[in-house]
């Protein structure tokens, strides 16, 4: 007589499998999905080490680029090799001994100022000094140490500054300004003892206050081509030279 009881099967095998089966589909997806992105990622990196976008990679930098000037620096400053002063104004030379600027006593004071500082590496000291009111105008004085140079301020009623005998004028006490040698003329210099002056034979001695003031080339005071010339003034303690002055000479 057959057993009415059915009979169970055992599916714990079936079940294994298939858990198994799932686990090994999900390690085969995740291993493809890891080797994708490692690819994904090595390419760009081999391209572009920087890090940077491909754009900006292939811009050059401005500070290497060849069209990119150099910074300015002191040594780009013109240097003069020395100046010289004459009748009718001063100039700046090389080593050449070619003037590379000129200023006219009439000439423009800002421009004179600014070749100046840049020669002398500073800018100049202001001052005014006053004149009488009347016959004598103000001047501004820029004063570098060795040097000054003086522009009238015209009177108001007088003369213009084109038409004035002394626009401007200078004063000269050490022979060179801040290694700028300075040289006036009939060899004249800062120091020079009075005997050695007399030497050269200027054409005017008077005395100023006690001590010899002497007066090279008195006549040419006036006006040249349209231009104010100025005498050479020299001043002294009485044993050497103070001050050397491109003035205009009245003969007082």
């Amino acid at each position: 007589m057959t057993d009415p009881t059915p009979v169970t099967r055992d599916r714990t095998p079936l079940v294994l499998g298939i858990v198994a089966a799932v686990l090994a589909v999900a390690v085969v997806i995740a291993l493809v999905m890891l080797l994708t992105r490692g690819n994904g990622d090595s390419e760009p990196a081999s391209q572009n080490p920087g890090g940077s976008s491909p754009t900006s990679a292939e811009a050059p930098d401005p500070a290497e680029s060849p069209s990119a000037p150099p910074a300015p620096s002191e040594s780009d400053a013109p240097v003069a090799a020395g100046i010289a002063l004459a009748a009718t104004g001063l100039a700046l030379t090389d080593d050449a001994g070619s003037s590379t600027f000129t200023y006219d006593w009439n000439g423009d004071m800002a421009g004179a100022v600014s070749t100046l500082s840049e020669a002398f590496g500073s800018a100049p000291k202001e001052r005014v000094e006053k004149g009488n009111g009347s016959s004598y105008p103000d001047y501004t004085v820029y004063q570098w140490p060795g040097i000054a140079l003086y522009d009238m301020k015209p009177l108001e009623g007088g003369p213009s500054r084109d038409d004035y005998s002394q626009p401007s004028y200078l004063r000269l006490t050490a022979n060179d300004v801040d290694g700028v040698p300075v040289t006036a003329e009939f060899g004249v210099k800062i120091g020079m003892p009075v005997a050695d002056v007399k030497a050269l034979d200027p054409g005017v001695e008077v005395d100023r206050g006690g001590n010899p003031r002497f007066v090279f080339a008195p006549d040419r005071s006036g006006f040249t081509d349209g231009k104010p010339a100025y005498s050479v003034v020299v001043d002294t303690d009485g044993e050497k030279v103070t001050a050397i002055l491109y003035y205009y000479y009245s003969g007082r």
